[in-house]
């Protein structure tokens, strides 16, 4: 019985001992003001939640070497993140990838990837796709359209996992489908565009590009939100993230957990 009793305490004594477990919140957003959703509702969640780090979608560029805004724009995020810094004692860090839109122009994915969706969307109204083609263009649309009608929501229903499960579909079919059927009509290979340094690139090669920056994009910004785990001593994390990003984010950052001694959390757990 003693030594029932004695292992008992050791139990407690352990858990009290323990270190407490980071926080980390992957805050699925609408950038722009929609039914729902506004500034004033997302810094509401950050009332609630008390970050003290706010890692924001942007890159360093945005920002003063004392991490403030350099300017401030009507964007959800925006707002409710100015509102609650001069409210609130927080930090907030930029963890994008650097020059993400300068990189793509100069890789030759931008704007490439937007004629190349144009053409194959063209191709699907002038009924010259496959029927194959044709059913997976159309799957396509009926996803897009579901995922988008969910910013409108509210927050619960664009931070769940059946949402995320629905934009890992339409990024699939963006990314992945898309870029097959592309690679079946030589018009995608025979197409090109003119970047600015004067070279020239393939529709199909630019969508391509686009493709695998879609991965490398995530793939860093898990990496920098890793990083602030890591190498800080912040307790509780908000990542303000696109829903479209939620799963990819997810998928790279939720096996961390044990190794990094930390736990991912919805923000309607608090």
């Amino acid at each position: 019985m003693r030594r029932f009793l004695g292992l008992i305490v050791m139990s407690v004594l352990l858990c009290c001992c323990a270190p407490k477990k980071k926080e980390l919140v992957l805050l699925g957003t609408v950038h722009q003001p929609v039914e729902n959703f506004s500034p004033d509702s997302l810094y509401n969640i950050l009332v609630k939640i008390k970050p003290d780090l706010i890692l924001f979608e942007v890159d360093s560029s945005f920002f003063t070497s004392a991490f403030e805004f350099k300017k401030t724009w009507d964007s959800n995020e925006n707002i409710a993140t100015v509102k609650y810094m001069n409210t609130f004692d927080v930090d907030v860090r930029p963890y994008e990838f650097t020059g993400r839109n300068e990189y793509r122009i100069k890789i030759g994915s931008r704007p490439t990837d937007g004629k190349a969706s144009q053409l194959l969307d063209s191709l699907y109204k002038n009924n010259l796709l496959e029927a194959g083609d044709s059913k997976t263009y159309e799957h396509f649309l009926k996803i897009n359209n579901s995922l988008n009608a969910l910013a409108y929501q509210g927050t619960r229903a664009f931070n769940s996992i059946e949402t995320d499960n629905i934009a890992e579909a339409r990024q699939t079919y963006q990314y992945q489908e898309f870029l097959n059927i592309m690679a079946q009509y030589p018009v995608f290979s025979e197409t090109y565009f003119v970047k600015q340094d004067g070279d020239s690139i393939s529709y199909f090669e630019g969508y391509k590009r686009a493709s695998e920056f879609w991965d490398l994009r995530n793939q860093t910004m898990a990496k920098n939100i890793l990083h602030f785990i890591k190498e800080s001593d912040y307790k509780k994390i908000v990542v303000l993230n696109g829903y479209f990003h939620r799963y990819y984010l997810n998928s790279l950052i939720k096996p961390k957990q044990d190794e990094l001694n930390f736990i991912v959390k919805e923000f309607y757990d608090y």
